[in-house]
């Protein structure tokens, strides 16, 4: 699969690519002092384990200072808008997840330019997005979904780790195909909205942090919200199995502000690289549910480009509300 086009599937058009940015003066002997990395998540869910597998390899493999920092809320966009204001000395960077860069700037004014104020600098996992229940829910496939949706028009409620992002749309995307009227529970982070479905407030969650869930026997999938199949579950559909207008993954990447030298960039690839092939991050991979998928920054910063570009065209084609 080309990795430009991966995690991400519309029926709008292609867009260019550009690369990173460049630094003349760069750090002697990076880091040479701590590093925050930023979680645009709440601490419990796949982000947030994403997150310090990230930060304790490089803590414990190269003995550096790496401290995370958990800034949840306002559709995954606090953390995007510190790390544009950064300092471009690689001393704050963030994990990279795709609602704040491709979803959210085309639905309301964010402080920061997707394609001018970061570096993309290495993709190293991604996690099939589900829509879930409960695991004793009498909705047992997304057929039963639509249907209960259809004949009980709002009394469908679910909710996502994030207002606008891209779960959010695809899956609204997928509703109004199927003529579903349903009821959308807005939450701050994942573990709040799967923590609501388990109390009963909600029927449905759509989100990526399902896996500690799942392995407990709580919950069930019904339907993927991308491209890519479960290789435990091969017989769950995916959004573009049904011919939805959108369909995506969650990955999972480091990003920085604008102009990081080559010198910080090539450090932390090299770290991800590292710990993709370690026992560690494995286990991380099982805990999230998640899998392994690496890209340079040259294929992430196109990777960003032209879905942003695609997802773009989207959402103006749905339809929907934009700033």
């Amino acid at each position: 699969m080309d990795r430009r086009s991966f995690v991400l599937g519309c029926t709008a058009g292609l867009a260019g690519i550009s690369g990173f940015g460049t630094r003349a003066s760069a750090q002697a002997a990076y880091p040479g002092k701590p590093v925050t990395l930023l979680c645009p998540f709440a601490a419990g869910g796949a982000g947030d384990i994403l997150t310090r597998a990230a930060a304790d390899h490089v803590r414990t493999k190269r003995n550096v200072a790496v401290g995370v920092e958990y800034r949840p809320g306002a559709g995954a966009t606090i953390a995007p808008a510190q790390i544009a204001k950064a300092a471009s000395d690689g001393a704050t960077l963030g994990l990279y997840s795709i609602s704040p860069f491709l979803t959210v700037p085309h639905l309301q004014k964010v402080p920061y330019d997707t394609l001018k104020d970061f570096t993309y600098i290495s993709i190293y996992a991604y996690v099939p997005i589900a829509l879930y229940v409960l695991a004793d829910s009498p909705l047992n496939n997304w057929n039963d979904v639509v249907k209960f949706a259809r004949d009980n028009p709002g009394k469908f409620r679910w909710g996502t780790s994030g207002v606008r992002g891209a779960a959010h749309i695809a899956t609204e995307a997928a509703f109004r195909k199927e003529s579903a009227q349903t009821t959308f529970v807005p939450f701050s982070g994942g573990a709040d909205a799967i923590t609501a479905m388990l109390g009963g407030h909600i029927e449905a969650v759509v989100s990526a942090d399902y896996g500690p869930q799942l392995a407990a026997g709580k919950v069930k999938l019904v339907v993927l919200t991308g491209s890519e199949k479960l290789a435990s579950q091969p017989d769950l559909p995916t959004f573009k199995d049904l011919n939805y207008p959108i369909s995506t993954e969650a990955i999972y990447g480091l990003f920085g502000p604008a102009n990081l030298s080559h010198e910080v960039v090539t450090y932390w690839d090299a770290a991800t690289r590292e710990m993709m092939a370690s026992d560690e991050f494995k286990t991380t991979l099982k805990t999230a549910s998640a899998n392994a998928v690496y890209m340079g920054s040259a294929d992430f910063t196109a990777n960003v480009v032209q879905n942003y570009n695609k997802l773009g065209e989207a959402i103006k084609t749905l339809g929907f509300n934009s700033k």
